[in-house]
């Protein structure tokens, strides 16, 4: 209580989910700090000249873009080529690349993956597809979220994040996370959810669950964005009131008398 409101990170908690702690801390945490795909393995991963490279600044490209494309503009275009041609779509696209530092031989490969992630259906690793995202009943991009939680020690935090974008089918809620990770094989991608995004995973349904209540929440999409395959997983009822609980069980680091954050 004398600490104060406290707020909590996904990916801090992502890098160190087993010795995380709450910072009592009233410093917001940028939105990049969400955004940066947080896997990071020690294979090596090799791809074309012209391809975007490995790492974080592309990722933030893509995730620039994807967040603000004019969907109509999208619809229209038969091919990347001519979307990519429209003259807004050109100066976005530049315009991201110079702000992320991504070399002009690499846009067009963006360009071309920005497209088929809205455009092609999405095609879920277990052989199944759900509809394109530009066909959507509702699609909601870069959703701030920012919720309470009480701890079960009675210390009260704050849960705050970026969700890329929520999606509704029908009477299904999903959240949509893009994922810019090089990997050795698309195949890996269940993997890598299964390996760095669970706490993602977790905060984020909870986001949703408390956003949307009128919806059935179904689950989470992790698109990978290089590959064109997307990773569902499907939640539940029961798996979100599970989730509720481990939410209660996080450490909170105690504050310092003199006023500092304990290490």
């Amino acid at each position: 209580e004398r600490a104060g409101l406290t707020t909590l990170s996904y990916t801090r908690l992502a890098r160190d989910a087993a010795g995380a702690a709450i910072m009592p801390t009233p410093t917001a945490f940028e939105a990049a700090e969400e955004r940066v795909d947080d896997a990071r393995g020690t294979e090596v991963i090799v791809v074309g000249p012209d391809e975007l490279p490995p790492g974080a600044d592309a990722g933030l490209m893509l995730h620039d873009v994807l967040e603000v494309a004019d969907l109509s503009v999208v619809r229209t275009a038969p091919d990347a080529a001519a979307w990519r041609s429209d003259p807004d779509v050109a100066r976005q696209l530049a315009a991201a690349a110079r702000a992320r530092g991504i070399a002009d031989r690499h846009v067009r490969h963006a360009s071309e993956r920005i497209h088929a992630t809205l455009t092609e259906p999405l095609a879920l690793i277990d052989g199944s597809e759900l509809p394109p995202l530009v066909a959507a009943d509702q699609l909601a991009r870069e959703v701030e979220f920012a919720y309470p939680y009480r701890a079960s020690s009675g210390s009260t935090g704050l849960v705050k994040g970026f969700i890329d974008a929520m999606v509704v089918y029908g009477d299904e809620l999903w959240v949509l996370d893009y994922k810019s990770d090089a990997l050795g094989s698309p195949s890996d991608a269940k993997a890598r959810v299964a390996e760095h995004y669970d706490v993602q995973a977790r905060l984020y349904a909870l986001a949703a669950e408390r956003m949307c209540p009128d919806l059935r929440f179904a689950g989470l999409l992790f698109a990978f964005v290089r590959y064109g395959v997307v990773v569902a997983r499907r939640v539940d009822a029961e798996k979100l009131a599970e989730w509720r609980t481990w939410l209660e069980t996080l450490p909170v680091a105690p504050a310092d008398p003199r006023g500092e954050v304990t290490p």
